[in-house]
């Protein structure tokens, strides 16, 4: 969703250095937050249609906005500009919806595999619940205030963390890394898949799935574990 950008370098790039007779754009939100971004969807498209963001805009809002000042909308008046825009996507919109495609795809099955945590995903589990802190090194332990732990504000996150990966947490992967040898502070191999139940989990499915000629998509909520 870059393209709804008018002013980011891929669209620059794609509109000065690519010619092509048809453009199509695929999307599961043609109606945009703001009448901007639909608008530089459009103007990729047809940019001879669409010339001026200004004056798309001031189109829609022109009944409500008669000095051209921005003016907070109510819900009546919201559903009219929804309507609007509706209307001039209808020429240029090939609309698909959930239940027309839905008996042309296979039925959902879904399975829940829980697995259990490492012997350090335990240890650093434990330890958040009871102080709510991780110590960043042991030798700090004794010092005053807040030096030696790192606060952390949103424990229920942090446990999460924990769950995914202990090694979310650089000063944990760091004091292993030293531990283990590893001169850089980056832990590799067997011992980065092992520190994680869910990791050595997927370490003995994937193989298996592909032997299988199965397909796998892996989603992720926190983009710092990818």
């Amino acid at each position: 969703h870059r393209m709804k950008n008018h002013h980011c370098k891929l669209t620059q790039v794609l509109n000065t250095h690519y010619v092509a007779p048809r453009r199509i754009l695929l999307t599961g939100t043609p109606l945009q937050n703001k009448l901007p971004e639909l608008w530089a969807l459009l103007n990729f498209l047809l940019p001879t249609i669409f010339k001026s963001c200004s004056t798309f805009e001031q189109w829609f809002n022109a009944p409500f906005a008669m000095t051209g000042e921005r003016v907070d909308l109510n819900e009546e008046e919201t559903i009219l500009i929804i309507r609007r825009l509706h209307k001039v996507l209808r020429p240029f919109l090939l609309r698909r919806l959930k239940k027309e495609v839905e008996s042309q795809l296979p039925e959902k099955v879904e399975y829940v595999i829980k697995c259990d945590m490492s012997a350090l995903q335990k240890i650093l589990y434990r330890h958040m619940q009871a102080k709510g802190i991780l110590l960043t090194d042991g030798s700090e332990k004794d010092k005053k205030g807040k030096g030696g732990a790192k606060t952390l504000m949103n424990t229920i996150m942090q446990l999460r963390k924990i769950c995914n990966h202990p090694y979310m947490f650089q000063h944990i992967e760091e004091s292993f890394a030293e531990h283990l040898g590893y001169s850089n502070g980056v832990i590799n191999g067997a011992e980065l898949y092992r520190a994680s139940g869910k990791f050595e989990l997927l370490d003995r499915i994937l193989p298996k799935l592909r032997a299988t000629n199965h397909r796998v998509l892996l989603f992720c909520q926190m983009t710092s574990l990818m």
